[in-house]
């Protein structure tokens, strides 16, 4: 230690400087700064939603006597023409019981009257048991017209498409007894389509006929599609738990009936503050942003809201005019130099 204190000593009284250490050079990040401003944005609301066919361009297929489905011939979303086979059907044995009883009935009816007509030209009968007998006759012809009405479409066998469309819901099985009246399936004209939104109940009221919608089926890089609410559903859907609302759509090649969508369902617009939403950043699940306040970036914590063409609404936390950083800020810390792209 002497020897060192005699070392300085010797350099000073030779009158030698000693050189000064650098200063530790200040830290800074490039930035690109954008002034936050007040601007009309859209408010959205999100949802999603499936695409299904437009019940009004549909078409239930059902018979007027009980069948038996021996065959089908086609699978839903199939797409079918007008005169196409579609099921195999047969009367069920009830009914081909039922017509020969009512044939049965006929010829005895006819019987009766005739042996009564010529017993009243011996005046062995009655014109009321004439009339009688008349009226039985007509009522048994009756019965057995109405049963061959409506077997008619099951005596070809074969149920055939009345349009051309596609095959919506097959609603049979092949060996299936069906009722009259039951449906056996339903087709579309495929023309036009429909889309269900499932909307949060406390949501509803904000939403009205003809808000305008944007859709975007969930899987896939399709184009965006537009569309205005057609309907609200004023009730909630056991399942899910939502409301719903409904956007009709013609048919494209990017929504087939069944497919996912997201949507965003614009509220309407309003003038607000607002940011690049590349400017907003995320912690803890709040929002905040760098601010250039005399070249030094400040942390601000901001309240934000909805999103349109890369900007993002402001409701908390910045005043108009002020630059924040929109590029460049997630190395920023807070009190850090700012170097400003474009400038010296």
């Amino acid at each position: 230690m002497r020897q060192i204190a005699g070392w300085l000593w010797a350099i000073l009284g030779l009158g030698l400087s000693v050189p000064a250490l650098p200063a530790t050079a200040e830290v800074s990040a490039l930035v690109q700064l954008t002034p936050a401003r007040v601007m009309p944005l859209a408010e959205h609301l999100r949802a999603y939603g499936t695409v299904e066919f437009a019940p009004e361009e549909g078409r239930t297929l059902s018979l007027e006597a009980e069948s038996l489905v021996s065959q089908v011939l086609v699978a839903n979303g199939q797409r079918v023409h007008q005169g196409e086979a579609l099921l195999r059907v047969a009367p069920s044995i009830n009914d081909q019981l039922q017509l020969q009883q009512a044939q049965i009935g006929v010829r005895f009816a006819l019987t009766d009257q005739q042996r009564l007509e010529s017993l009243r030209t011996r005046q062995l009968a009655t014109n009321a048991e004439v009339q009688t007998a008349q009226q039985t006759l007509a009522k048994a012809q009756a019965t057995l017209h109405d049963l061959q009405v409506r077997l008619k479409a099951l005596q070809a066998g074969v149920v055939r498409s009345p349009i051309d469309g596609v095959v919506e819901t097959v609603s049979v099985h092949q060996g299936d007894l069906v009722a009259a009246g039951q449906p056996l399936l339903r087709l579309s004209t495929g023309s036009a389509l429909r889309i269900l939104l499932g909307v949060e109940p406390e949501d509803l009221p904000r939403v009205k006929v003809g808000d305008a919608v944007r859709l975007r089926p969930v899987y896939g890089d399709q184009f965006p599609l537009s569309g205005k609410i057609q309907q609200i559903y004023w009730q909630v859907d056991p399942k899910t738990r939502l409301a719903q609302v409904v956007v009709p759509m013609a048919a494209t090649a990017s929504l087939l009936p069944g497919a996912m969508v997201r949507a965003q369902i614009i509220l309407g617009h309003q003038k607000s503050l607002a940011i690049p939403d590349n400017a907003v950043l995320q912690q803890g699940g709040r929002s905040y942003c760098f601010v250039d306040v005399h070249g030094k970036a400040q942390q601000r914590w901001i309240e934000t809201g909805w999103r349109e063409a890369g900007w993002i609404a402001v409701s908390k936390g910045l005043q108009a005019g002020e630059m924040v950083v929109s590029l460049g800020n997630y190395e920023l810390r807070d009190g850090m130099a700012l170097r400003v792209a474009g400038k010296s």
